[in-house]
């Protein structure tokens, strides 16, 4: 796997700020490919304009990816994460829900938003 951070719980953390305004745009950031040791997965989200807001928690980002992935459905879960560096941020996080673990992740949107 490339040198993103995973947690104990082998959940997989991006590593850019989701926070405010995020603009999703066809093929250029609307693509994740997760791959475990023998499946690959792939989620598409819709071009737009997405919101995360750190003091309340919520990301319409995070909401738009479980609803992709629940239109298959994938054995995905994504999740909402905080990171309290020297600036507070938010970042998508990923886990399997079969017992599997992320073996890789490629496309465009792991290009801006986990690379």
């Amino acid at each position: 796997m490339n040198n993103f951070y995973v947690d104990d719980y082998k959940r997989v953390w991006g590593n850019a700020s989701i926070n405010g305004e995020i603009d999703i745009i066809l093929g250029a950031n609307d693509v994740l490919n997760v791959f475990t040791d023998t499946e690959s997965y792939t989620i598409t989200l819709p071009p737009r304009k997405y919101t995360t807001e750190y003091t309340t928690n919520v990301s319409d980002l995070v909401e738009e990816i479980n609803h992709q992935i629940s239109l298959s459905p994938l054995p995905i879960e994504a999740l909402l994460g905080g990171f309290h560096k020297d600036q507070k941020y938010n970042v998508v996080v990923l886990r399997m829900t079969n017992g599997k673990d992320i073996a890789d992740l490629s496309g465009s949107f792991f290009d801006n938003y986990f690379a």
